[in-house]
């Protein structure tokens, strides 16, 4: 059996069109990602040029830095409007538990989490409407991918947070994803999913060991849970970012009670659980 093969659903499940696979619920439309700085004030000259030297002198349509608690860049990029708002303080414990997060995610070294724990002062990037379909979903996190990419090669950049999907990663693993991004670009079959999904370590409700994503709902498809996995969790992690690679591109939905074999000799079954797709069985 091919390696992705593994990840298609078996024959006897209910049969695809020729045509990509559509999502089971609306994507987000708006989508938002925060990068933290360990400085405490970035002038607004340097981060303008952060994106220019990438993207173009078109690429900063107007700055508005005329309030002291925050710089609001206008961008235009790949023809999409983007908001990049510079603010110079931390944020705000209430809406983000940076230490709390740590126990969640594990691409970040100790010295990332010492800045990220410490960090000064972040930049908000969103755009706002894109996201109304799965294809311009996917166009919308390509983009900020690339200038959350631009932005992290300034002095003392620490990493970046999706709230929507409780994430935050390093700057290193953020970067080694986001070169790989831009350089498989234009293959239809990838997508950034480790930059996008969240996958954890938790407990069902029943209290068995359980790994899930946290972040497919914002592309409309219901989150994936290994139920009672008996493999180590960075085989399941890597099982579910493909999983995940394959619905956000358009290549499978998986749906309740659909099956799936990762093995020659094993079959597991999806069951919907609420808003939750678990697979019980062979893993």
């Amino acid at each position: 059996m091919k390696f992705f093969e593994k990840f298609k659903k078996q024959k006897g499940s209910p049969q695809q069109s020729n045509t990509l696979s559509q999502p089971v619920l609306s994507p987000a439309p708006n989508t938002s990602v925060t990068v933290f700085f360990d400085r405490d004030t970035i002038p607004t000259e340097e981060l303008e040029q952060l994106i220019t030297s990438k993207f173009g002198a078109g690429a900063v349509c107007s700055v508005d830095d005329s309030r002291p608690s925050v710089t609001h860049f206008m961008l235009h990029i790949n023809g999409m409007d983007l908001v990049c708002s510079y603010m110079p303080f931390p944020y705000p414990g209430e809406e983000c538990d940076i230490p709390a997060l740590f126990r969640l995610n594990h691409y970040i070294t100790q010295e990332e989490q010492k800045a990220l724990a410490e960090h000064k002062s972040f930049c908000v990037l969103a755009e706002l409407g894109g996201g109304t379909t799965l294809a311009g979903k996917r166009s919308v996190c390509r983009t900020l991918t690339s200038v959350c990419s631009a932005l992290l090669q300034a002095e003392g950049a620490a990493g970046v947070y999706y709230s929507a999907a409780n994430l935050l990663l390093g700057k290193n693993m953020y970067l080694n994803h986001a070169a790989i991004s831009e350089r498989e670009g234009h293959d239809p079959e990838y997508f950034p999913s480790v930059l996008w999904i969240l996958a954890y370590q938790t407990r069902a409700e029943d209290g068995s060991p359980a790994i899930e994503t946290c972040g497919l709902a914002q592309f409309g498809f219901l989150e994936l849970q290994f139920y009672n996995p008996r493999e180590d969790w960075a085989h399941s992690f890597e099982k579910l970012y493909l999983m995940s690679i394959f619905q956000i591109t358009g290549k499978q939905v998986y749906k309740n009670m659909d099956t799936i074999c990762f093995s020659p000799d094993t079959i597991s079954v999806f069951k919907q659980c609420g808003e939750k797709l678990s697979v019980i069985g062979g893993i």
